[in-house]
């Protein structure tokens, strides 16, 4: 009997066993790599819902329009909007930024 216990303790360790302390540090290594990825991905994913509040234009404005003109068609973009108006002239194109304000008139007369 005394025989087989010593064959047992004589055999060399098992792969798993040689290899432990390596496969605790790659489970570290993949577990911090695991959590600073999806910090990277929350932080993105913040960052870009604030760029997007950044760059939306406000949700109510008030245009002043010369004394009998009349607003004939509007567009909108990201960059701003287009507003066609119709004085006694003729017509005016105006180029407004997002915030509301004139960045450029054109001005269509009549001959």
């Amino acid at each position: 009997m005394q025989q087989s216990s010593e064959s047992a303790t004589d055999r060399p360790p098992s792969p798993l066993v040689r290899h432990l302390g390596l496969i605790k540090a790659l489970a570290i290594v993949m577990a911090v790599m695991i959590v600073a990825a999806l910090v990277v991905i929350v932080v993105t994913i913040y960052s870009r819902l604030q760029a997007g509040s950044a760059n939306r234009g406000p949700s109510e404005m008030t245009i002043s329009l010369p004394v009998g003109a009349v607003v004939s068609a509007a567009s909108a973009d990201a960059k701003g909007m287009v507003l066609v108006v119709d004085i006694e002239d003729g017509q005016q194109i105006w180029r407004l930024s997002a915030g509301g304000k004139v960045t450029r008139k054109i001005i269509l007369q009549s001959e």
